[in-house]
């Protein structure tokens, strides 16, 4: 098998992942983004930095959202569910690539589309008993390669058991909120 399959460092994932195996604590990541709202309904998140193992390590991403312009927005960029949507599929994505590399498998392309539908009443406050979020995601992998269909269900099943937001979507997150006000 050759050492770089689908654009991922197999050895250096197996490497990484014996690491974790053998002291916890290095597979410990946290994740920190700042958002500032700008104007309308337009914000831009910003990712500084994040840590690994313990060891934090900068970097520098805007990501701007917007909301269309029939939600009261300028449409300059993807809205909040777009977005939420956009991580869900690259997570997806990553998973599928990075286990399928694991696994031998050449992945010649891969596609993931999610659609979710909401009922804005809840978001608006118009009815409490309306879920502001959304009672159900779909989504479809559309994924070209040459292993055998078994295989690819078989990594199929270790996508959807391992990928972190796929479990962030289905199962309930303990929020911990905390409310600063400053009058100026």
């Amino acid at each position: 098998m050759s050492n770089n399959l689908n654009g991922i460092d197999v050895a250096a994932l197996q490497q990484f992942a014996q690491s974790v195996t053998e002291s916890p604590a290095v597979g410990e990541a946290r994740f920190n983004v700042k958002t500032k709202w700008e104007h309308q309904t337009r914000t831009v998140a910003t990712v500084n930095h994040y840590s690994l193992g313990g060891e934090n390590y900068q970097r520098h991403f805007e990501i701007a959202a917007d909301e269309p312009e029939q939600l009261l927005g300028a449409n300059s960029a993807p809205n909040p569910q777009e977005l939420l949507m956009a991580a869900l599929n690259a997570c997806l994505s990553v998973g599928y690539v990075a286990n399928a590399a694991a696994m031998g498998i050449k992945v010649n392309s891969l596609e993931i589309e999610a659609d979710g539908k909401l009922d804005l009443r809840g978001f608006l406050g118009l009815n409490e008993s309306v879920n502001p979020g959304y009672d159900e995601v779909s989504y479809t992998v559309r994924i070209d390669t040459d292993a055998p269909k078994e295989r690819v269900e078989e990594l199929h099943k270790v996508v959807t058991k391992t990928s972190v937001n796929l479990a962030n979507f289905s199962k309930a997150i303990r929020m911990i909120p905390t409310l600063e006000v400053r009058n100026s």
